[in-house]
């Protein structure tokens, strides 16, 4: 939405938003998933993408990290090292809380697509926990993305 007289964005959240995927993506990934929705069901979707991630995340492996702390620094280094904002983990007594900010999914699939895209991140942080050492533990989504792309998960039994 423009303001008519100036041109200039109305809605700053909006542009900003928009701004997390680079507009020479932005119309074929759109597409891209607007085809992927044709073929398969949203379950299915959710798998292929939490494949997806998993697969990511083994190419983009952290280091070990002995500290709760270290993880959550070395997986925001990998994300903002990608321009795909960061990442904050909360000790609880039975789990971790994973909170996920300003991940590129909505503005790069568009918002029709943000349920079945956000397993992309559940399988990377799976993948990056296995190899922290917590197999048997998994990765599952807590809330809904919000419109700047941040989404929250739980790491568990």
């Amino acid at each position: 939405m423009s303001d008519v007289n100036s041109g200039h964005p109305t809605d700053v959240s909006d542009h900003l938003a928009r701004q997390q995927c680079a507009r020479q993506w932005r119309h074929f990934l759109h597409a891209l998933a607007a085809e992927f929705a044709t073929a398969l069901s949203p379950a299915d979707l959710r798998t292929l993408s939490r494949r997806i991630g998993l697969r990511f995340a083994t190419e983009l492996p952290l280091p070990p990290q002995p500290t709760l702390d270290g993880v959550q620094a070395a997986m925001s280094r990998q994300w903002q090292d990608l321009d795909w904002g960061w990442v904050s983990l909360v000790q609880h007594a039975d789990h971790v809380e994973i909170n996920h900010f300003c991940s590129p999914l909505t503005a790069a699939f568009g918002a029709p697509a943000v349920d079945w895209a956000t397993g992309f991140l559940e399988g990377v942080y799976q993948q990056w926990f296995d190899q922290q050492g917590a197999p048997g533990l998994s990765v599952s989504q807590t809330q809904a993305t919000d419109g700047w792309g941040s989404v929250s998960f739980r790491l568990g039994r």
